[in-house]
C-alpha cells in the first residue's frame, strides 16, 4: 500500500509524458523511498518511509501556464501504513503560482531541516515538538482534509508563501505565511502558522538562518509555539560536512524549553550517496537525557 502511494506521482508523470509527448507540456517529478531500521529503547523497528511529487504545466500563453501538482507522504510500520495525498490545480505566471485543492503545507517546506540521526520517522515525531503538528498528523493519524489555497511568488531575492486551508468540516481553519530572503549561499526565513480546530487552538512562529561555505553547510531554526495556556520554545541547530562528493557527515542539536522543563535532543549521521540515486545512511542520537540512545540504519533511493 505504502509503495503504491509513493509511486502515484511517478506513474502520473509517466502517463502524462506519453499522453503529451508531442505537446509543449512540462513535467517534473522527484522523491525518495527509504527503508529504516530504527532501534528505540533497545527494541528494533523497521519502517518504510517515502515522499514524492509530480508537476504538470501546460503553457496557454507566453506568460501563463495551467496544470496540476500531486504529492504523497507515506509511512509503513509492522504491516500498518499511513500517509497523505496532496493534489492541486495550478495557475502559474510571472506574478506567482496559485494552487487550489489540497496544497502542501507551507511551514514544513520553508523550514525544511535535516532529520535527527538521519531518520525521517524521528524527524516527523520530533517536528511535532517544533510546531509541525499538522505534518505529524498527516503521517500518523487520520488528518483532516486540508482543502484550501496556497500562493507563492518570488520577487528578486525575496520568496513569499501563504496558505489558507480548511481543517475538515465546521469551517475550522489553518493559516500559514512565510518569507525567505536569499543572497548567494545564505538565506533567512521567517514564518507563522495558526490552527483552530475548535477544541484545539495552536500557533507557531519560526525564524531560520542557513548557509553554505565550501564543503560545510548548516543553519539554525528557532520557533515559539503556543497551545491553549502553555508555550514552548525550540531551537534546531544543524551542520553538515561533505567529506567527499558522495559522503556527508552531519550533526543536529534540538533544544526544547517549556514552562516546566528543558532538555536537549541530539543526533549524528553519515550518508553515502551514489550517482544512481541509491544511498545508505547510519546514525545515532538521543531524544532526551533520560531516554536510551537511538540507532538508525537506512537504505534508500532518490529519484
Amino acid at each position: 500500500m505504502m509503495k503504491a502511494l509513493c509511486l502515484i506521482p511517478a506513474a502520473l508523470s509517466l502517463a502524462c509524458s506519453v499522453a503529451f509527448a508531442q505537446s509543449p507540456a512540462e513535467f517534473t517529478q522527484s522523491g525518495q523511498i527509504k527503508i529504516e531500521s530504527l532501534t528505540l529503547n533497545g527494541e528494533p523497528q523497521n519502517f518504510i518511509v517515502g515522499s514524492s511529487d509530480a508537476s504538470l504545466r501546460i503553457p496557454i500563453s507566453d506568460a501563463f501556464k495551467i496544470g496540476a501538482d500531486l504529492g504523497v507522504d507515506a509511512v509503513q510500520l509492522d504491516g500498518q501504513s499511513g500517509g497523505y495525498v496532496f493534489a492541486t490545480g495550478v495557475i502559474a505566471s510571472p506574478y506567482g503560482k496559485l494552487t487550489i485543492g489540497i496544497p502542501r503545507l507551507v511551514m514544513p517546506q520553508v523550514f525544511d531541516v535535516p532529520s535527527i540521526s538521519g531518520s525521517e520517522v524521528l524527524d516527523v515525531i520530533q517536528g511535532r515538538a517544533s510546531g509541525e503538528l499538522l505534518r505529524f498528523m498527516t503521517y500518523f493519524t487520520e488528518a483532516p482534509t486540508l482543502r484550501g489555497a496556497r500562493y507563492d511568488v518570488t520577487l528578486g531575492n525575496l520568496t513569499l508563501a501563504a496558505s489558507a486551508q480548511e481543517l475538515g468540516t465546521k469551517h475550522r481553519m489553518t493559516y500559514a505565511r512565510a518569507a525567505t530572503y536569499a543572497l548567494g549561499n545564505y538565506s533567512v526565513s521567517i514564518g507563522r502558522s495558526d490552527m483552530d480546530m475548535g477544541f484545539f487552538v495552536a500557533s507557531s512562529t519560526k525564524i531560520g538562518l542557513r548557509g553554505k561555505m565550501g564543503r560545510v553547510s548548516g543553519g539554525i531554526v528557532a520557533s515559539h509555539q503556543e497551545t491553549f495556556r502553555t508555550w514552548q520554545d525550540t531551537t534546531h541547530t544543524f551542520v553538515s560536512l561533505d567529506l567527499t562528493d558522495q559522503i556527508t557527515l552531519s550533526g543536529q542539536v534540538f533544544n526544547i524549553i517549556t514552562a516546566r522543563d528543558r532538555y536537549l535532543a541530539w543526533g549524528v549521521d553519515v550518508a553515502y550517496r551514489h550517482k544512481s540515486g541509491m544511498f545508505v545512511q547510519a546514525g545515532m542520537g538521543q531524544l532526551n537525557p533520560t531516554a536510551d540512545r537511538v540507532v538508525n540504519l537506512s537504505l534508500g533511493y532518490e529519484f
